[in-house]
């Protein structure tokens, strides 16, 4: 499992590319295998989870559980593994900042009929490249243009896609300002998902 084939590498490089073109720098591609999916959920069933804040510093509704820092422990260490590597080859250092490193590491439960997650920006400290990885559940991921989040444009990420999303230094995105405004909403049976990021204030 998270083999690192000569598919996966051309898929990546393709869809970097193409995040690197677009307006709104967000993409969903197919990646991963039912294998996969299934053993990164098996993995979630062995660690804790607690409820953040429900309204954020900066009032966004966050209502779900999480596990953070979520442990590298069997697939799911695999995971980080697999990205951190895939990422390290000089074929994707164009887009990048510096070295991708996915140091930060969340996993979220959202209830069924949650109240989601507010439209928000990722923290400006998060670099480069933010991942973002459905697991289970019926949910509607989406960016907005606007703050309250009145004109909403959905992502595909169900289960077995890979969402790319750039943040500060990615190639292309402009000044920090630019990241994009996203949310979680419509959560009909429940949502699991896991979040790769790189952070500048760790080691």
């Amino acid at each position: 499992m998270f083999d690192v084939f000569e598919l996966r590498t051309i898929k990546l490089r393709d869809a970097l590319l193409s995040l690197s073109q677009l307006d709104q720098k967000i993409l969903s591609i197919p990646y991963f295998t039912y294998d996969e999916i299934t053993a990164l959920n098996d993995y979630t069933n062995l660690i804790s989870f607690r409820f953040p804040q429900y309204k954020s510093r900066t009032k966004v509704v966050q209502d779900f559980k999480i596990c953070f820092p979520a442990p590298k422990i069997g697939a799911l260490k695999n995971l980080v593994d697999h990205f951190n590597h895939i990422f390290s080859c000089t074929e994707y250092t164009q887009f990048f900042s510096a070295p991708i490193f996915f140091n930060d590491f969340a996993v979220q439960r959202y209830d069924i009929q949650s109240n989601g997650i507010g439209v928000h920006k990722d923290a400006i400290r998060y670099r480069d490249l933010i991942i973002i990885i459905c697991l289970a559940g019926e949910s509607d991921l989406y960016i907005s243009s606007e703050r309250d989040g009145a004109q909403k444009t959905f992502i595909n990420d169900h289960p077995g896609r890979l969402v790319l999303m750039a943040g500060p230094g990615f190639k292309n995105l402009g000044t920090p300002d630019k990241r994009v405004l996203h949310g979680v909403t419509n959560i009909t049976s429940g949502r699991l998902s896991i979040g790769l990021r790189c952070d500048i204030h760790k080691d």
